[in-house]
């Protein structure tokens, strides 16, 4: 996690340093009385008031719009009695060329020239130098739309005074929505560095370039909107131009952001916006400098293309909603779709507003700048989120990485799993870990348990736990694909009584647990006891990555043991094998202590099998174990191969090995089978059980030979 985290935290500090030095700037240490007395001293200079058109119509000429004229107007008004020779007529307007007069003679005239999106200007500020020569004289204002349509022309605003107060009451004016502006750009510049510092990049964080680019261009667009650049160094045509075409740069980047971090994608929405992005301004410039038409009379078409965009994002975030929920999955996107929310609903109001005219304190593309700033305050939100997750993710893989290391070191099965536990238990800091499995009869077992220093093991006193009433409410909540976590044991009195009063007396105060699935059926639960409750939510995850390893782990232990019993055991009957009855000399036969041996073989099987098949001879093979099996427990018999079978008895005397030795004679002959029985007792015990097995099985064979031998063959049909 170092590459990750290092860069991350880096650019977090910075950015977050610095949106909470503009913050504060802006709420606290504003000098919100200078912009009072500003804007006072503002209207105290405003100079729109009191100008007469050549119709002899009194107006205002802020926010006066040539249009409203027939595209051209000429406006007079009689100048202070007295003034400064510093002062001057202030202005600022837009897509305006104009001239003026005193005494009619032509002090200053103003005209645009062509550029990339047309005649326009956009904003363009003014100063009309005046002096105490022009005391009571009269001004004249002629001015024409640059459109040959007649629309647009307006001037905005007009102030009378000194230079100097007139750049501070426009600064003051656009102090916020400038810092606003800056800090988009801001966090642009933040995201791209982190992305360029990230060595080690998700699916999200390789996405962060379209975040971090998209943020960067609306930043500039926000900027240039204000006409704070224009004001400052005059790059009025420069900043037109991006205020037209660098919207339709920001939107794919944007929308790669959104295709990348949600779980439904479909690349048609790339593609469309794509084309949108290219497409559409390539168009705009064909029109522009192949048909000579400007943008301002292309409006709905630029419009429809920041409308698209908005367009394709709304359907991808509602796509993808719908499929988490069709899916029963997260998004994980709760602020995103806040501040997406809010983005579109401002851009909305900004799209409505501007079309049809509306005009109010608020200029064009403000409530836009707003949900933008919004939006990407929230984006970084989420992004720590899906850092702090993607941590999380990382952390937990790890954690499994090292537990599949510590118990992967043996082949056994149940060392496995305990060693599971013990790690889970430690690593946790847990008291307790452990596993209950199903017992098929209603009931569950704890089968497994490792126990912290100091803490009692309950292992033994967990049998037979009911599920009827106790299990049953784990398993509801389990089956709604959920975990089972409990901060308080005295408040999970209120969940199931039942429950509570068997977790209670093993002094259980929090607890997490999960299920455990093999073949998509129950066969048990597993979990850790009185975890630190600040982790519980973390346990809960590895929990929910360890069910299907542990459920494995004991599925493995199940194939294991079978395979065992495989190779100790006898396909046919079940019974041991040479190697189990190997292993049950050498480890487990007391030769200290009296015991006797058994060799006995089937008579007449051949002739079974040529006459009534392998079939019948394998019944007949099966009911002599039964029998043996019945006689001397089923843990004491073994086939040697084919229709040989020896037995192993630990009688005290050798009358009792004889009465069993008679019984089995007598369970045969009742079955219709005749067996050749041999065998040897160690009165005092003996080490030398090979001398014995030999003993017997001699006398198995000269029993044999008698049943075979002469013309009074005692063979007998098995049916």
């Amino acid at each position: 996690m170092r590459s990750i985290s290092g860069p991350l935290k880096i650019c977090l500090a910075v950015y977050f340093l610095i949106v909470t030095a503009f913050l504060c700037r802006i709420l606290f240490f504003t000098d919100v009385q200078g912009f009072a007395n500003s804007g006072r001293e503002a209207k105290e200079r405003d100079y729109t008031e009191g100008w007469t058109l050549d119709t002899g119509e009194t107006v205002n000429l802020s926010g006066f719009r040539a249009e409203d004229h027939g595209g051209r107007f000429a406006a007079t008004k009689v100048l202070p009695d007295t003034m400064q020779e510093t002062d001057a007529i202030y202005l600022s307007t837009s897509n305006l060329r104009f001239r003026v007069y005193v005494k009619d003679a032509l002090i200053y005239s103003f005209d645009t020239r062509e550029n990339m999106t047309g005649n326009g200007d956009g904003i363009s500020y003014h100063m009309i130098g005046l002096g105490s020569k022009d005391e009571g004289e009269t001004i004249r204002i002629e001015g024409e739309t640059v459109f040959s349509s007649g629309k647009s022309g307006r001037i905005n605003d007009m102030q009378y005074g000194a230079e100097e107060l007139y750049r501070y009451s426009l600064m003051s004016q656009n102090a916020v929505g400038l810092s606003l502006s800056i800090l988009m750009i801001i966090f642009g510049i933040v995201v791209m560095a982190f992305y360029v510092c990230l060595s080690r990049k998700s699916s999200i964080m390789k996405s962060l370039w379209g975040l971090g680019l998209s943020a960067m261009f609306f930043g500039l667009w926000s900027l240039c909107d204000t006409g704070i650049p224009q004001l400052l160094n005059g790059c009025t045509y420069a900043c037109r131009e991006m205020v037209y075409g660098i919207l339709h740069l920001a939107g794919f980047p944007m929308i790669w952001f959104v295709s990348r971090v949600t779980l439904f994608r479909k690349k048609i929405y790339l593609y469309i916006s794509l084309a949108a992005s290219v497409v559409i301004p390539a168009l705009f410039l064909t029109a522009r400098y192949v048909f000579g038409k400007g943008w301002n009379e292309m409006e709905g078409v630029i419009y429809f293309s920041y409308l698209l965009q908005l367009i394709i994002l709304a359907v991808m975030l509602i796509d993808n909603e719908i499929h988490c929920r069709k899916n029963n999955v997260s998004s994980g996107m709760k602020f995103f779709y806040i501040g997406a929310g809010i983005f579109l609903l401002t851009c909305l109001v900004d799209l409505v507003r501007f079309p049809v005219g509306v005009r109010t304190s608020m200029e064009h593309g403000s409530w836009f700048r707003f949900g933008l700033v919004i939006f990407f305050i929230l984006m970084t939100v989420q992004i720590f989120v899906w850092w702090s997750y993607e941590k999380s993710s990382l952390e937990r893989d790890r954690f499994i990485n090292r537990l599949l290391q510590y118990v992967m070191d043996t082949d056994d099965p149940e060392i496995r799993i305990n060693k599971a536990l013990e790690y889970l238990c430690t690593e946790l800091h847990a008291d307790r870990s452990y596993i209950f499995e199903d017992m098929h009869d209603g009931t569950f077992d704890n089968t497994y348990e490792f126990c912290d220093e100091g803490v009692s093991p309950e292992i033994d006193n967990l049998k037979g736990v009911p599920y009827e009433g106790v299990i049953d409410v784990w398993y509801n909540e389990y089956k709604k694909g959920g975990h089972i976590l409990i901060y308080d044991i005295e408040k999970y009195r209120y969940v199931s009584r039942n429950m509570y009063e068997v977790l209670k007396p093993q002094g259980i105060n929090t607890l997490v647990t999960g299920p455990l699935i093999l073949g998509g059926r129950y066969i048990g639960f597993f979990g850790v006891d009185n975890p630190p409750v600040e982790a519980m939510e973390e346990i809960s995850e590895i929990i929910r990555l360890l069910m299907f390893f542990l459920s494995e782990m004991i599925s493995q232990r199940d194939n294991h043991a079978q395979l065992v019993d495989y190779s100790f055991h006898d396909a046919l009957t079940g019974a041991g094998n040479r190697r189990a009855i190997k292993e049950f000399e050498e480890e487990e036969l007391d030769t200290s202590r009296p015991y006797g041996l058994v060799m006995c073989d089937v008579n007449g099987l051949k002739a079974v099998n040529d006459t009534d098949g392998h079939e019948a001879g394998d019944r007949m093979i099966r009911t002599v174990a039964l029998c043996l099996e019945e006689v001397f427990g089923v843990k004491n018999v073994y086939r040697m191969g084919g229709d040989e079978f020896a037995v192993y008895s630990c009688d005290e005397t050798k009358e009792e090995f004889e009465r069993k030795i008679g019984r089995i004679r007598t369970l045969v002959e009742e079955k219709g089978i005749h067996v050749a029985v041999g065998c040897s007792y160690a009165e005092n015990g003996d080490p030398d059980y090979n001398s014995h097995r030999k003993e017997a099985d001699n006398r198995m064979y000269d029993e044999k030979r008698k049943f075979y031998s002469g013309a009074g063959d005692r063979r007998k049909r098995y049916d």
